[in-house]
Order: structure tokens, then C-alpha cells, then sequence
């Protein structure tokens, strides 16, 4: 708040230089020190003798940024799932043609994605119109790097679902020598997968899905687009049904 309690101090104390600023001398003659006290000494009594005018100003800045952050978000929505879909590394699971997509963005480090986990699968269990997009957002740490390389490159051998959802399921906290377990246990080739781990096409992915997650001021995870609506955190899955038929219902 203080922030936009300076930028409003400027702007009153610029906008009571404006009559001397535009008045014809003025553009001669620059405006003397005790001049420039005189009326900040002004603004400040004005604004202390009406702090509700800041409050006042500081709620329409406020509001006039979420509402051009809102836009920004919007228009990044519109492009999100074609630029996804066109990479032949963005994991599709669910309806394929669904009527609803939900596009996820996870680490699988992220304690509130494993948590958010056991409700997607119920969800697409009893909903066979729901299109997923998952998307590896590694942002906590090194493991989570070698994780999400791991997972792109079991889709080599088929078994991305399979080593996503092992990797979700697991507990404790994520090693390299842990995610190769994790590997073998759902019957990935380490020495495949390691070699397939290197291609430099997965890197490319990633800072794409960064960009991406940066298009839409995604900082955390998990966060969601379902339909048009975004939603950042964690959310019941009661609640996700809800906005999954909300969005159903809109077309």
C-alpha cells in the first residue's frame, strides 16, 4: 500500500504544478524552490486533512490491476491449449475430444499436487468427457528437473501415464537414485530412458511450459486452467466438479 500511497502523493503534487507548468511564463521561467515547497507543503495538508482520498485512489490502482492482469490472463488462455497441443511431448490423457479440458501445471515435488492427485483421477474416472493436460512445471529444486526429463522420456516407451502416476503416489522426498527407482518399478529401461533423457527437445519443452506458465503469472504449484478459468492452489475435488460442470454448462 505504501507504494500507491507515493505514486498518488506524485501525482496530486504533479497535478498541482499543472496551472504553473502550462501557464505561458512558465515555459520561461522554471518554477523557484519556494515555489515547489509552497505547494508541496499544500498536498501534504490536503492529504492529511483527507486520507480517505488515498485510500480512495490506492482501491481504483488496485482494482484497475487486476483487472488488466485478468485481460492479460485471458488472452494467454485463448492460445494455451493449441500451443500445447502442437508439441508431441505435452501428455493428453482422458477424453481426447472432451467437451471440458482442465490443463494442469505440476512439480512432482509439490506436496498440494500429490494431494490434489487421488480427485483428478476420481473426476476423470466418472467423466468421460473431461479432456487433461498435463503439464511438467519443475520448480522445486533440481529433482524436480530430472522428475519431469524422466517422465517426458518414458513417453519413449509408453509408459509415461504409468511412471506419472507412480511418481505422484510416491512419498518422501524426491533423489535422482529414488526416480530411477520409481522407474523400474512401473518396467522403464534405465539405460533407454537415461539416453532418452538427453534429448535436447525436452529442455526445449520445459522452457516452453515455463513461458508459458509466465504468460499466465503462474508462480505455483499446482494451478489449473479449466475451460476459460484459472485457478491457482489446491482445490477439493467436490469443488473442482463443480467448476468442471460450470464450464460445461457455458459451452
Amino acid at each position: 500500500m505504501k507504494r500507491y500511497a507515493f505514486r498518488i502523493a506524485a501525482l496530486l503534487f504533479a497535478a498541482a504544478l499543472l496551472p504553473t507548468t502550462f501557464h505561458p511564463a512558465a515555459a520561461q521561467e522554471p518554477i523557484s524552490q519556494e515555489e515547489r515547497d509552497r505547494i508541496e507543503s499544500v498536498v501534504r495538508d490536503y492529504l492529511l486533512q483527507n486520507p480517505e482520498i488515498i485510500l480512495e485512489a490506492i482501491q481504483i490502482l488496485e482494482e484497475r490491476e487486476r483487472t488488466a492482469q485478468q485481460q492479460h490472463r485471458q488472452q494467454a488462455i485463448a492460445s494455451l491449449v493449441p500451443t500445447l497441443t502442437a508439441s508431441p511431448l505435452t501428455p493428453v490423457i482422458g477424453a481426447q475430444d472432451g467437451d471440458v479440458t482442465l490443463i494442469e501445471f505440476f512439480d512432482y515435488q509439490c506436496g498440494y499436487c500429490k494431494r490434489f492427485f487421488p480427485g483428478l483421477e476420481e473426476v476423470m474416472a466418472q467423466d468421460d468427457g473431461l479432456r487433461v493436460i498435463l503439464v511438467e512445471f519443475p520448480i522445486l529444486g533440481p529433482a524436480s528437473l530430472v522428475a519431469s526429463r524422466a517422465a517426458l522420456a518414458a513417453r519413449n516407451q509408453g509408459l509415461y501415464v504409468e511412471f506419472h502416476t507412480a511418481l505422484m503416489q510416491s512419498e518422501g522426498r524426491l533423489t535422482e537414485e529414488v526416480i530411477f527407482q520409481i522407474a523400474d518399478t512401473v518396467g522403464l529401461d534405465e539405460d533407454r530412458l537415461r539416453a532418452d533423457m538427453d534429448d535436447p527437445a525436452i529442455m526445449d519443452y520445459l522452457s516452453l511450459t515455463r513461458e508459458i506458465a509466465s504468460s499466465l503469472e503462474i508462480t505455483g504449484t499446482p494451478s489449473m486452467v479449466i475451460g476459460d478459468q484459472f485457478i491457482g492452489g489446491y482445490i477439493p475435488t467436490e469443488d473442482l466438479q463443480t467448476v468442471i460442470e460450470a464450464q460445461r454448462a457455458d459451452g
